[in-house]
């Protein structure tokens, strides 16, 4: 109870509810991308139908992401009511248009309805990254431990509503989710508004060591989103009823985030969240190895084994980069898409593949034995690789304080005029006064309470942006500002 508290701490209890925001969204994201329920609940049963929309859908995140990448390289922050416009917006002509074509299937060829199918899934695909990364941001305003538990209760919080979402009417099952949908998007803002914004800064060197720390992590997620999004492809040919089709999935998700929950909430020290994959790997090739075996049984088991890797795998990378804004002060939403954009990428790969090609498999099919051998080999190769450390290389380990290092009042005076002249960022100019102490990577970190690493990519930016190559050589100049 006292980590649920530090979660909590200083939010007060309406506040709270609005963080179930995020749960909302992951319930329309089960609606929506993650299972055929909305096709069901609509009457919809045109398989080629479903996979071309579930094509839209990831598509469509891929360009958003992509498309944020762009925009904010050039301008680090877009104001919180109007993103939140845009989602609403976007979201609701998807449902709109998805809707009409359901309306209209009745007397309608399905050929003439598949082009408004896409066009809506790509709005609906468009709508749901939009949201993602209003949520990002707040993410990047917790610490490592608060935003794995905000994750995880998120996701606990979202199965419990699913399955209450499941007991609906299948007609209303859709605009359910465009509420929820518009809820978590009302929540989302006023979780940004009651949170301090973290005074974000865009620094090419910061970027590039931040993706450096996190592109182990990013492969391996990427790979595992492949596999998922060819196994939902796989997973709609299968003559599995929906009911048992969602309650497989909710009983292993479930058992999965109670797993990851109970250590986080007992153990005193912050979560290490790169041992965590370790879960993730063997249940993705849990799945692919039973795939020959129970194609068509087993209620989708494979198919939800195959997921847990994904989602577990994408939990813990959505905390290593929330803990990566936080730390060096880079836009959220431009660290994150380029963490989804890889992601998603990946996922439209494999969905592209499964629609492809799904149609082709049948039980005791030797293509199928192959899918399942290689994607186990995959496991296997992101296994040997994705818990090394490579240490950042290029800046000096800890060193003796310079006696050339200016005292306090002199090195203030003498900093600022430095960061006016050379335009350094408000994080670089507080790095600057203390590398002008002689401070170490180490002491600068403890300092900040940010993580070496994260300083060692703002003295290069400080470094390239100075002309000089080494600490010595910032405090000489410091002495020549005098």
């Amino acid at each position: 109870m006292e980590r649920l508290k530090e979660l909590f701490v200083g939010v007060k209890a309406r506040d709270a509810v609005f963080m179930s925001g995020y749960a909302l969204y992951l319930v329309f994201g089960y609606v929506s991308f993650e299972s055929p329920t909305m096709f069901v609940s609509m009457g919809g049963s045109n398989l080629p139908a479903q996979s071309l929309f579930q094509v839209a859908t990831v598509g469509a995140r891929v360009l958003v992401y992509a498309s944020m990448i762009a925009v904010m390289r050039r301008r680090s922050r877009i104001s919180t009511l109007a993103s939140a416009f845009l989602c609403a917006g976007v979201a609701a002509a998807g449902f709109l248009v998805t809707r009409m074509a359901f309306e209209f299937a009745s007397f309608v060829p399905s050929e003439a309805l598949l082009p408004w199918l896409m066009f809506g899934g790509l709005l609906y695909g468009a709508g749901g990254a939009l949201v993602t990364l209003l949520w990002a941001r707040f993410s990047g305003t917790l610490d490592v431990r608060r935003v794995y538990l905000f994750v995880l209760l998120s996701n606990a919080l979202s199965l419990v509503l699913y399955l209450f979402v499941t007991l609906l009417p299948t007609s209303t099952i859709a605009p359910a989710g465009a509420v929820l949908f518009f809820a978590s998007v009302a929540f989302c803002k006023r979780c940004l508004d009651m949170r301090s914004p973290i005074e974000e800064e865009c620094s090419v060197p910061v970027l590039k060591g931040a993706l450096l720390s996190l592109w182990r992590p990013i492969l391996g997620t990427a790979i595992l989103s492949f596999m998922s999004g060819l196994m939902i492809q796989v997973s709609i040919q299968q003559s599995i009823p929906l009911a048992t089709f969602q309650y497989t999935s909710i009983i292993t998700q479930g058992a999965v985030v109670v797993v990851l929950l109970l250590p986080a909430l007992v153990a005193k020290s912050q979560p290490s969240l790169g041992s965590v994959y370790k879960v993730a790997l063997p249940l993705s090739a849990a799945g692919f190895l039973l795939l020959p075996l129970i194609w068509d049984g087993a209620g989708g088991l494979a198919n939800a084994c195959a997921q847990l890797g994904s989602l577990v795998a994408g939990i813990i990378l959505w905390c290593m980069t929330a803990s990566a804004v936080r730390d060096t002060r880079l836009p959220a939403g431009l660290l994150f898409s380029c963490s989804l954009v890889c992601t998603n990428g990946a996922q439209l790969a494999g969905t592209v593949v499964g629609t492809l090609n799904a149609h082709t498999f049948s039980v005791g099919d030797l293509k199928l034995t192959a899918v399942a051998l290689v994607a186990v080999y995959l496991v296997a190769m992101v296994s040997t690789f994705l818990f090394k450390d490579k240490a950042f290389s290029g800046e000096e380990a800890a060193q003796p304080v310079p006696a050339t290092a200016a005292p306090q009042a002199a090195l203030e005076e003498r900093c600022r005029e430095i960061v006016e002249g050379y335009g350094l960022t408000p994080r670089e100019s507080e790095i600057l006064k203390y590398l002008g102490q002689g401070r170490t990577v180490r002491s600068i970190s403890e300092k900040l309470v940010v993580s070496e690493n994260t300083v060692k990519y703002h003295v290069k930016s400080i470094y390239q942006k100075l002309d000089v190559h080494s600490r010595d050589e910032v405090v000489d100049l410091i002495e020549r500002e005098a």
